[in-house]
């Protein structure tokens, strides 16, 4: 019996001892059950894709079940256009846990880069990609159509429709702007901000004396570099926009509470009519401009509609403008207004058009410093209407551009010295950055010259790294460096020996000042090529001197205006005039604005 009582004692401890290890597995066991559950491996990566101006580095954390995290470190992207994708696109990876995550208008190249960063960092971390890029079916039904009613709507939230947007308000308008990419300023906010105009009492309060004349003066002589055959300007229209100008630019702190910081001139343009915004913080030049005349806009309670493109104007059976249609986040906007104001820029990143129209300019979009939004669009919603396109179309020249990161400086650089295919200099490297441009459009091919002299150590660190590449050679002699270049190696080293010598005597054959005469005489030596660089288009529609839109036959399209860049050639003939084209999108868009709501119905 005894023996029965130890047995069942016995069974008893292992029973619950069998319990206790069914209940408790070894830590192992449970990663184990956990793994098998898992989408990721828990933890913190990072990855670095290639954007618009550079290396995106992202930080992505995950636990095992989802994406806790998404952080973009480090960057070089342009402010203001990327500030929406570094925002927006981690936030709706996270929030949605998918891949699936439209790029921002106007920041294709930043949103593309941030997604590939994250895909590799889903990558590292053991995660599905495929599964994160399965596309949720959509239902068509469910997009909205959605009609508004306004007096005033304005195309473009640049220079140009935000004056026109307060201008309108300021007459009693109610007024919309719609704004296509997901951030707001145009050209003009990538601009340095700063317009001109003459004799205005800023000028005066410097003691700064200036007047039209001068202006003028300075005006024919720089269009006169140019096609000898054009009609443009218009110089009637000019001497107009002279007087208008200096209203705007005191219109500006008189009524929208912009600040100047000082009033100067720039570069080959050196009477001091350049207004320039007052800095604040880190905020300055034409981002300033733009973040001044919103906060009054925004403060007057103007509706705003980014990421909302107009695609088409409406008429009535009479052939007059009645409003647009845009597509907006949610669907179809048809909007019903009085009054339709075009602000919508050029078109210098589009090269579809600049091949039809400035077709020795096609494929100089993608080194254009004007706005991603610079497609055209209000120019070709105008034209379907019968708007008058005007002749002879071209681009705002900025100076010159290699295809290499990190040569910018190259751009206003008046040290260097261009040969163009044949080896041969062609011109006066210290000269106007818009007649630069143009220079270079007249050359086969071009190259900027340099050496190995302490003064270009950057720039050799930025070609060294992309060497090899059929954009820049390298060699020890001029007459290995021109084989290297394929030009004419006897024309090349005598222009080059013709070069050195007048660095040597002050006397440079072209006349280039002392100042920018600089020896190419450190080997090795190094030729680049060079490329036009734009920042917008001369072009647009017609109009008349309220910025109404015109046909071919002068008749006014009622209810339709254009300004800034969408009716800009009448002003130039192939070169820009420093500070002109902001005020021209500003003085532009205030007139338009304020005749649109002072002819309501």
């Amino acid at each position: 019996m005894k023996s029965i009582k130890i047995l069942l004692s016995l069974l008893l401890c292992f029973g619950l001892i069998f319990g206790l290890v069914a209940c408790t597995q070894p830590a192992g066991n449970e990663s184990e059950s956990n793994d098998s559950d898992s989408i990721y491996k828990a933890g913190t990566y990072t990855s670095t894709a290639t954007g618009n101006n550079g290396d995106i580095s992202v930080e992505v954390v995950f636990d095992n079940t989802s994406i806790k995290s998404v952080k973009v470190l480090e960057h070089s992207e342009t402010a203001g256009l990327s500030d929406a994708p570094i925002e927006r696109i981690p936030q709706e990876v996270v929030e949605g846990q998918t891949l699936v995550v439209d790029a921002v208008t106007g920041a294709t190249n930043t949103s593309n880069a941030i997604l590939v960063a994250i895909e590799d960092c889903v990558n590292q971390a053991g995660g599905n990609v495929e599964a994160l890029k399965a596309k949720a079916s959509s239902d068509e039904a469910d997009k909205t159509v959605t009609e508004l009613n306004t007096d005033v709507v304005i195309v473009g939230a640049g220079g140009t429709g935000l004056a026109a947007a307060y201008s309108a308000h300021e007459n009693n308008a109610n007024v919309i702007v719609l704004e296509k990419l997901a951030s707001i300023g145009g050209s003009t906010g990538l601009s340095g901000g700063g317009i001109s105009a003459n004799d205005t009492r800023f000028q005066r309060e410097e003691g700064i004396e200036d007047s039209k004349e001068s202006w003028m003066d300075l005006w024919k002589e720089r269009q006169a570099t140019s096609n000898p055959d054009s009609i443009y300007p218009d110089y009637d229209f000019v001497d107009k926009f002279m007087d208008e100008a200096v209203i705007t630019t005191e219109w500006l702190v008189d009524n929208v509470g912009h600040e100047y910081g000082s009033v100067e001139g720039f570069g080959l343009d050196p009477v001091r009519r350049i207004h320039f915004p007052k800095r604040d913080g880190d905020v300055q030049g034409g981002s300033l401009l733009i973040q001044n005349i919103e906060k009054s806009v925004l403060g007057e309670g103007i509706e705003i509609l980014t990421e909302t493109p107009a695609t088409e104007l409406l008429t009535n059976e009479d052939g007059d403008v009645v409003g647009v249609v845009a597509e907006g986040k949610d669907g179809k906007l048809i909007i019903n207004a009085e009054k339709v104001i075009l602000a919508a820029g050029g078109y210098a990143k589009n090269d579809e058009l600049l091949e039809r129209f400035i077709p020795e300019l096609a494929g100089s979009a993608e080194l254009s410093a004007a706005t991603p939004g610079s497609t055209g669009d209000g120019i070709l919603m105008a034209e379907k209407v019968g708007a008058a396109l005007y002749e002879d179309p071209w681009v705002i020249g900025l100076g010159v551009a290699s295809k290499i990161n990190g040569t910018s400086s190259l751009g206003m650089d008046w040290t260097k010295m261009y040969v163009n295919g044949d080896g041969e200099r062609f011109a006066n490297e210290q000269m106007h950055y818009a007649i630069a441009t143009n220079k270079i459009v007249e050359q086969d091919i071009t190259w900027a010259i340099l050496d190995s002299n302490d003064v270009n150590v950057s720039l050799i660190e930025s070609l060294e790294a992309a060497m090899p590449t059929e954009e820049a050679v390298k060699a020890d002699t001029f007459e290995a460096l021109a084989e290297a270049m394929g030009v004419n190696v006897d024309t090349f080293v005598e222009n080059m020996n013709s070069y050195n010598e007048g660095t040597k005597t002050d006397n440079d054959e072209m006349g280039k000042e002392k100042e920018y005469l600089v020896a190419v005489e450190k080997a090795p030596y190094y030729a680049v090529k060079l490329y036009p660089k734009t920042m917008g288009t001369f072009a647009g529609v017609k109009t008349d001197e309220n910025f109404q839109v015109l046909r071919e036959d002068n008749s006014v399209i009622k209810n339709l205006y254009a300004g800034g860049e969408c009716a800009n050639k009448v002003m130039y003939n192939q070169v820009y005039m420093s500070g002109s084209a902001v005020q021209f999108a500003l003085t532009s868009g205030r007139i338009a604005g304020e005749h649109a709501a002072q002819n309501l119905k």
